[in-house]
């Protein structure tokens, strides 16, 4: 009684706060999870540089932005599942509302251990205190009551003259098929979604690449006969989901487009993931089981259907996907696929050409297996069995570093995963095999001594043998085999305002890689020191030091030894939030560049943003200037821009130029949003922008985005 009097008197002078607080709030709700959906996808573009696709990420985020989290309410699990809180704090989260009652307000979320400030700035704006409602069964009527849908279009362009859109006669592209793009420089998009409380789910995904083909009677009668079938009118990928979760027994179901992750990643883990992250303590995986695929990335995802099923303390997940992905093969004039092999599976999701439209889904690929899993508040153990099959053997090149890769037509993979949770340690890990006998396993803890302190171990060793395409565990190579390595981070809020993140990695790779022709090692060093002026104003250091083996390719080796490459990064962000409608932005990185002895390269950006949200106003605007030096492309620095909403960029900058962008939001009515941004890039020192087909002749680069948003 005492404790719950002394809550009461401490809730209420921050309620006499709300008032003000909320005033600041209001025209920056998605601000803080802009900022760590920044930080994710930065981490991931530099790790892989991919250009992949993040709506699965931000359609989980946008739900809570705009259906905000009770935190007397089951959901609250989720902001743990989407990375925004870790184990430690949901736990304290349960034990804090178990101790003194449902929140009274959100702002209370101040009074649980472990909830620093940057925390704080990211949960409160989504977040809601209130009883919490009877679960009602699903009806017809509330469904087609208080569902929510949205449809999006986007329209993308490069204003520029590109190569490979230039005029060239029948003839001539006949000859050389693949010597400019078959199809338009629009880039279109068209999503419909439906959504009613997270639990049924629903949608269509189109999308056209620049390049790719919409009406194929443009395209001259010779390639059409060349191309056969492979050529359609319409959009080159569609998408289709439907989704109903929380049904008692069935927990969940999937048919059509879906993800699949459980564990640690290991055994499966279909779509995005992240790894070594801004947050040194967020390398423990928190599978979702199933969950539709909302992206247009034409590569990872499945389809098909898959359900889960929960007695107590058991679930159990079956699934089956069965689709046509994109590969090269030995032979193309053969239907039947008798004595054909393939050499590789691409992922790109382009099919701009003839050479990429002839590899388009060209191979059946099935999926299917199940998750049996053992489930208490405390302790998970979960068990995986899954079978790939292909209607080809994948056979690639034979080459020292493929020589323990794939090469069948089917492959199954069995594993074990767990978590253990205790009230300062969490232990978490995972072991897997593949059919051929190949193992790999990682275990971890995460300890948090003190509230304020959070530290975490994790430890991996994948076998050269061991073969699986639907693994995606915590790893610094793109693939879960030949690695061996050692994680430590820590996470510390050492005083008010400061916050102090830091990882080292050791890892080791025990049989020859890509553009390496013999075992190596490397480690890679992070530190990140955050600190918090005032309400209004905060900023972080970074620095980055990470070191692996490359060969020499020395014009004069007989024999191409290993030199070791060394990139250290040295980055400073500041954001101020001027008033309640103009917050800026500012960041200035270097990069350097050294391979063995050789003379360093470096890379410098700067830039500033400046964001205008005005206070009860239908309209805001993000604008950035950036000026860039980078003496080569091993030199090159990210930077994740603003975009219009599922759209992303992330460029890599190289050569020394500026750049410039613009997005503009403005909501016609509640109901109905236009967004819309120009970018623009100048080159000091290029005369071509580009390569390829992408060939621009000059040197500035202009990209425009129109998209038009309806809720309803």
């Amino acid at each position: 009684m005492r404790n719950r009097l002394i809550l009461a008197v401490v809730t209420g002078g921050l309620l006499l706060l709300a008032p003000r607080l909320h005033s600041q709030e209001a025209d920056s709700t998605a601000l803080p999870l802009q900022e760590q959906i920044m930080a994710q996808m930065e981490a991931v573009a530099e790790a892989l540089d991919l250009n992949l696709d993040f709506s699965d990420l931000i359609d989980a985020y946008q739900y809570y932005a705009e259906n905000k989290v009770n935190l007397n309410g089951d959901e609250v699990t989720e902001l743990r599942n989407i990375y925004l809180i870790n184990d430690f704090q949901l736990k304290n989260l349960l034990e804090y509302r178990k101790r003194y009652g449902p929140f009274l307000s959100v702002y209370e979320l101040a009074l649980v251990e472990g909830f620093d400030d940057q925390t704080l700035d990211i949960l409160i704006p989504i977040s809601t205190a209130t009883p919490v409602a009877k679960k009602s069964p699903l009806k017809v009527r509330n469904i087609a009551r208080y569902g929510r849908h949205q449809l999006i279009s986007r329209l993308e362009r490069n204003l520029n003259s590109q190569l490979g859109y230039q005029e060239i006669s029948d003839s001539a592209l006949y000859k050389k098929p693949n010597s400019r793009y078959l199809g338009s420089k629009e880039k279109v998009y068209v999503k419909y979604q439906f959504n009613y409380r997270n639990r049924i789910r629903a949608g269509v995904t189109m999308d056209k690449d620049a390049g790719e083909v919409f009406f194929k009677k443009r395209v001259n009668d010779s390639l059409q006969r060349l191309l056969g079938d492979k050529l359609k009118n319409g959009f080159d990928f569609y998408s289709a989901h439907a989704y109903i979760a929380d049904m008692g027994v069935l927990r969940s179901l999937a048919i059509g487009d879906y993800h699949l992750a459980f564990g640690q990643g290991l055994t499966l883990w279909s779509g995005l993931s992240f790894g070594k992250s801004t947050v040194p303590t967020q390398v423990m995986r928190y599978g979702s089981g199933v969950k539709p695929n909302t992206s247009v990335n034409e590569s990872f995802f499945l389809r098909g259907g898959a359900a889960t099923f929960g007695w107590k303390f058991l679930e159990l997940s079956m699934f089956y996907s069965d689709k046509k992905v994109d590969a090269r093969l030995s032979e193309t004039d053969t239907a039947s696929l008798e004595n054909v092999v393939i050499t590789s599976l691409y992922e790109t999701g382009l099919h701009r050409t003839v050479g990429e439209l002839v590899g388009k889904g060209v191979i059946g690929q099935q999926l299917s297996g199940g998750h049996l899993a053992f489930k208490t508040k405390k302790l998970e153990v979960g068990y995986t069995l899954h079978q790939t099959r292909l209607e080809a053997p994948l056979w690639p090149a034979l080459k020292p570093y493929t020589l323990f890769r794939l090469r069948a037509d089917r492959l199954t993979n069995q594993g074990v995963d767990w978590k253990w949770v205790l009230p300062r340690f969490v232990f978490f890990g995972e072991l897997s095999q593949s059919d051929n006998g190949g193992k790999a396993g990682l275990a971890g803890v995460q300890a948090q001594p003190a509230g304020f302190v959070s530290v975490t171990l994790l430890w991996r060793h994948f076998e050269k043998e061991y073969q699986n395409l639907f693994g995606n565990a915590f790893s610094e190579s793109n693939s879960t085999n030949n690695e061996s390595g050692l994680y430590a981070g820590v996470t510390a809020s050492l005083a008010p305002g400061w916050k102090v993140s830091a990882y080292a990695d050791y890892f080791r790779f025990d049989w020859l890689r890509f553009a390496t022709d013999a075992p190596s090692n490397g480690f890679d060093y992070f530190v990140q020191t955050d600190y918090r002026i005032n309400r209004n104003a905060d900023l972080y250091f970074r620095f980055r030091s990470k070191q692996k083996m490359t060969n020499d390719n020395g014009p004069w080796n007989a024999i191409d030894f290993i030199v070791p490459e060394r990139r250290n990064t040295y980055r400073l962000h500041f954001n101020y939030r001027v008033s309640r409608s103009f917050t800026l932005k500012n960041r200035a990185e270097l990069v350097s560049y050294q391979r063995s002895e050789n003379d360093p390269q470096y890379g410098f950006l700067i830039y500033q943003d400046i964001i205008y949200r005005p206070a009860g106003k239908p309209f805001d605007l993000n604008l950035r200037y950036a000026l860039f030096d980078a003496d080569s492309y091993d030199a090159r620095l990210y930077a994740y821009e603003s975009d219009v909403l599922y759209a992303f960029s992330i460029p890599a900058f190289s050569g020394k130029g500026s750049r410039v962008y613009l997005v503009g939001k403005y909501k016609i009515t509640s109901q109905l949003d236009i967004q819309a941004r120009l970018a623009h890039t100048w080159y000091d020192n290029k005369v071509k922008v580009g390569s390829g087909l992408e060939e621009i002749d000059g040197n500035s680069k202009t990209d425009f985005k129109l998209q038009l948003r309806w809720k309803f």
